[in-house]
């Protein structure tokens, strides 16, 4: 159910930075007729850099369809699944597999996806012992939550490399978080997007180099919740169309232009959604 909009005060999101359900950035504006409309994000990066670099899309969204947009996420990717399957939230950023799953059980419907087609990198410390994949033996890795779409695919790569059971894998709270572990000897690898790593703070460390990188997948896609008007998502989908990428910038999921993946990628990740059920129905 669509929850009615309140102010939040500095504290709050003080609060929501200390491990709160959610952090949110809200254009302070005098209120205006239409309500607020909710987005909440993936926590691929820690909450705050999120925020900041959607920034402009926010904007964007509120310039172009006239209301205010608030722009949360949640602390990790289980509590946002379980926002998401509740309807907290009007629209939603997703990694992929996730999207086509909400999509598929639970009548979500597209908004846009981000980038069309994005590598994951196996990184690893430059000068480190860790020159090819059977140095991992034996050490520890870092990847996001097991529901994100990299910590999949990085999964699938370590069971390719026959290290399934020798390679202990630490979920990370976020990218900017496991590049200090790598830089810090804590993890031996980390498994990220390329665009990812784009966004990251200029002081996160950055002594590392490609061990490994992974094919192509689709960037987080943006559904909307079951029962949020027609209108509502044709006019976010077509203010989405209209945003333009900070050519200053790479190109990453808040810095493209959102547009719907076509049947056929949708369809391709359907193999993946079966890996999230599993990972969902294991932290029940």
């Amino acid at each position: 159910m669509h929850r009615p909009y309140r102010r939040r005060s500095l504290l709050a999101a003080v609060t929501a930075l200390a491990g709160g359900p959610a952090l949110s950035f809200l254009a302070g504006r005098p209120a205006q007729a239409a309500a607020p409309l909710r987005i909440a994000l993936a926590p691929f990066l820690s909450p705050t850099v999120l925020l900041a670099v959607h920034r402009r899309l926010r904007e964007h969204l509120e310039q172009v369809l006239a209301r205010p947009i608030e722009m949360v996420t949640a602390k990790d990717f289980r509590t946002l699944i379980e926002e998401t399957r509740r309807g907290d939230h009007d629209i939603v950023q997703l990694p992929a597999h996730l999207a086509r799953l909400a999509m598929l059980d639970w009548g979500f419907v597209q908004v846009a996806g981000t980038v069309q087609a994005l590598d994951v990198l196996v990184v690893v410390k430059d000068g480190g012992p860790v020159r090819e994949p059977a140095d991992l033996r034996g050490r520890q890795a870092g990847m996001l939550d097991p529901l994100s779409l990299t910590a999949t695919i990085g999964r699938r790569w370590l069971a390719e490399q026959g290290l399934t059971g020798h390679v202990t894998v630490l979920a990370q709270p976020s990218i900017n978080s496991a590049l200090y572990a790598l830089d810090r000897d804590e993890v031996a690898m980390v498994v990220a997007g390329r665009t990812q790593l784009g966004d990251l703070p200029a002081s996160t460390p950055r002594q590392h180099r490609v061990l490994a990188t992974i094919g192509g997948i689709p960037g987080p896609v943006y559904v909307a919740r079951p029962g949020l008007p027609a209108d509502d998502v044709a006019a976010v989908r077509a203010a989405m169309d209209s945003f333009r990428p900070d050519p200053g910038r790479p190109i990453s999921a808040p810095n493209s232009t959102p547009r719907p993946l076509d049947a056929e990628t949708l369809s391709a990740l359907d193999p993946l959604v079966g890996i999230a059920r599993d990972a969902l129905a294991a932290l029940r």
